[in-house]
């Protein structure tokens, strides 16, 4: 009973800890702008949920000039106007202004239905409610950044957009800036602000793709530009980041191990995957990069995906021992056999260290299970490597445990066009037994007879030995002559 008490406690404290903590995301993201806009027709329509329970639209046409406080509106072009309603607590307030036959803006002022005098009332709403406007939407926004570029250049910019709780606008004036080629020691400061105080990863993404050769211009933006990448959550936005940034060239060699790190926290297999694969494509990497890029394929799941970076990290230039060793590791839990022996038959083109064979035979025997697929590789492995000592008794292993006489036959007879010493071909002949099949162990047999012959009579002993394994008459005939 006591114990069940606990227990109950235990979900209520965790149920609690749930809800407040969703209900902090709730209040984080009731602080945050929804900001709509649609432009048809030369007239823009804006759209502002500030979550504060109250809201704003924003309607105007034509070219208008703020005022340098951000408090009034100084012109209009020719046909513009602009008009601001808001409700707020059930109260709702509008202003509508344009240009008039004498140069002068013609001002309206509303509360409700009802028009008031503005000049008395609308004046000081005007100047309270534009700079929330401005601040919440794109109205102004390149002369808004130009007057605070030339007072204070880059740093002005961003301390204003830090003060924005629009994603859309802060992305919008961040793109202004950088379209005044701000200066490279300016760029980390930006990046910080995309990082942190933008919050949707679109918008996000947006402004590190938008000049994304100035970001890499130097190692300290650079680390920025990476840094900020991997503030987004969203694995497509993350991994389309990435993307252009290999693409462009500008991450150094010491900076990649950053890039994999960040990919490694995608959790699409797809993405990264893309991301891996476009790395070897666009770049040429160094020893330690490479094999950090096939280890960072062991996080990828899906065999598809895996099999397919790994046979492209294969092909790249400067994969050393170490890569090979990461190549069989990242293949361990391989569940697929084709993708596993299409890896390790790409691997073989290889010349592989003795360490790296034998682990790649003793992988090949124990994750693959289709004997055809097994058989596949083990003659590759004949075709293509050295066989001595260990690496010879692990692929005889790896033989003796095939189901299919059939495939075991075929993997003898690649083995028979080889040359070994005695005391190898002892070991292979005796390795026949594991056969069921009298046919094909007699077959198996008959392929080692010229080289029986040739060794003398320890090979011809095991060779008769081996004979002795096979039931039927006819075939054990057959393969006895084959050394008579």
């Amino acid at each position: 009973m006591i114990n069940l008490s606990k227990l109950l406690l235990g979900m209520f404290l965790k149920l609690l800890l749930l809800f407040i903590s969703l209900n902090s995301i709730d209040a984080e993201a009731q602080n945050r702008n929804s900001v709509s806009i649609n432009s048809n027709n030369g007239k823009t329509t804006i759209s502002i949920e500030n979550g504060k329970k109250n809201s704003f639209s924003l309607e105007y046409e034509g070219e208008i000039t703020l005022a340098d406080d951000d408090k009034d509106i100084k012109a209009i072009s020719r046909g513009g106007y602009v008009e601001i309603k808001k409700s707020a607590f059930g109260n709702r307030r509008r202003i509508f202004i344009e240009p008039g036959t004498n140069g002068q803006l013609i001002k309206k002022y509303y509360v409700g239905s009802r028009e008031e005098n503005f000049n008395s009332e609308g004046k000081k709403w005007l100047a309270e409610i534009l700079p929330e406007v401005v601040r919440s939407s794109t109205l102004g926004a390149e002369q808004r950044v130009d007057r605070f570029y030339k007072k204070g250049g880059a740093y002005a910019v961003v301390q204003e957009v830090k003060q924005m709780e629009s994603d859309f606008v802060q992305a919008a004036y961040l793109k202004l800036l950088l379209d005044k080629n701000p200066k490279t020691t300016d760029l980390p400061a930006i990046l910080k602000v995309v990082g942190e105080d933008i919050q949707s990863d679109h918008h996000q993404a947006q402004v590190l793709k938008y000049k994304t050769k100035a970001f890499l211009a130097s190692d300290a933006s650079t680390d920025a530009y990476i840094k900020a990448a991997g503030h987004i959550n969203s694995d497509h936005h993350k991994a389309d980041v990435l993307k252009t940034s290999i693409r462009d060239g500008g991450i150094s060699s010491s900076q990649m191990k950053s890039l994999f790190a960040i990919t490694e926290n995608i959790n699409s297999d797809h993405h990264k995957a893309d991301v891996l694969l476009t790395v070897l494509k666009n770049r040429s990497l160094n020893n330690d990069n490479i094999d950090l890029l096939v280890a960072t394929s062991r996080n990828i799941d899906s065999d598809h995906h895996k099999a397919t970076v790994l046979r492209a990290a294969l092909d790249a230039p400067g994969l050393s021992e170490s890569g090979y060793h990461n190549v069989l590791r990242s293949m361990s839990n391989l569940n697929s056999d084709h993708h596993a022996a299409s890896v390790l038959t790409d691997l073989l083109d290889k010349k592989l260290d003795k360490p790296s064979l034998t682990e790649l035979l003793e992988l090949a025997d124990q994750n693959i299970n289709s004997d055809h697929h097994k058989a596949r590789v083990l003659v590759k492995v004949i075709q293509k490597q050295s066989l001595d000592g260990a690496n010879l008794d692990a692929l005889l292993t790896a033989l003796k445990r095939m189901s299919s006489d059939a495939h075991q036959a075929n993997v003898f007879k690649q083995l028979a066009n080889e040359s070994f010493s005695t005391d190898q071909l002892v070991k292979i002949l005796d390795a026949t037994k594991s056969m069921s099949s009298d046919y094909h162990q007699a077959s198996a047999l008959l392929a080692f007879a010229s080289a029986v012959k040739a060794k003398g009579d320890v090979a011809k002993e095991a060779y008769r030995n081996a004979c002795r394994g096979i039931s039927s008459e006819t075939h054990y005939g057959k393969a006895l002559r084959g050394i008579e």
